[in-house]
């Protein structure tokens, strides 16, 4: 079963999956153009004895996002199996779908062998795990170099770009380090502020989407932002403007 609010997305997907069938054996039992549909017609699919064995899931969608339609389709069959497809791939992305029950995920672009190895994962996953509990895959980290500009007895900043990161440790002023950053509660700004832990970055690319649209910023990493779309309609920012993406949590593993 294919689901995107893209409608080149899902012809493409259709006419990969038809393309494959001789080969891999997989039939394509159901398409959805929105979150909504896409619960409806997976419920009439299982009581019509049809459930798909694979669900692709776009995660960026109008009426209902895709995490949400994962977690709602998993409430409905706790055995439902779902790759989700999306051109967001911040960490926190991948992660927020796979915590709602995603079983695997694949960013926009892909090949048609890609996409193919991932469906064929998730199908023969299912059959090598039943009775099993679900292993899952680890979410990619966005590393970058900092280096540290002070130091008081273990509690140490460390600069990379425009953050200013506290972490502890023993690490002399000045050595360089590796920063694996996992950042919460993000909030986009347009202005900057005192805020401390602060990113100054250019927005790439705006993905609209009701209630929560998805900015990607390039802050010397590449970082994915959730908005709320009337928010973010009231800072009427466009690709390549220069955004504050500031943290009220900011998680850091510092390794030299």
């Amino acid at each position: 079963m294919i689901v995107d609010d893209a409608e080149y997305m899902r012809e493409m997907l259709v006419d990969i999956i038809g393309t494959y069938d001789a080969r891999s054996g997989y039939e394509l039992v159901g398409v959805a153009a929105d979150g909504e549909e896409a619960i409806t017609k997976y419920r009439e699919l299982v009581d019509t004895g049809l459930r798909p064995d694979v669900v692709t899931m776009d995660i960026v969608m109008s009426k209902m996002d895709g995490i949400t339609v994962i977690k709602e389709i998993r409430k409905q069959d706790p055995d439902a199996r779902i790759l989700a497809i999306s051109a967001l791939d911040s960490p926190d992305t991948i992660d927020r779908a796979m915590k709602a029950g995603a079983n695997d995920y694949i960013t926009k672009p892909f090949t048609v062998t890609d996409l193919m190895d991932k469906i064929r994962h998730v199908a023969t996953t299912a059959a090598e795990t039943a009775g099993t509990e679900e292993v899952r895959l680890p979410v990619r980290e966005n590393v970058i170099a900092g280096t540290v500009v002070s130091s008081d007895g273990g509690h140490v900043v460390i600069t990379v770009q425009n953050a200013a990161i506290e972490a502890m440790s023993d690490y002399a002023v000045d050595e360089r380090v590796k920063v694996h950053i996992y950042p919460g509660n993000i909030e986009l700004r347009t202005e900057p502020d005192k805020m401390r832990n602060r990113l100054e970055g250019t927005v790439l690319e705006i993905i609209p989407s009701t209630p929560v649209s998805q900015v990607k910023l390039d802050c010397g990493f590449d970082l994915s932002v959730d908005v709320p779309s009337k928010t973010l309609l009231e800072m009427h920012i466009a690709v390549g403007d220069r955004v504050y993406a500031t943290f009220s949590v900011l998680s850091v593993k510092v390794t030299r």
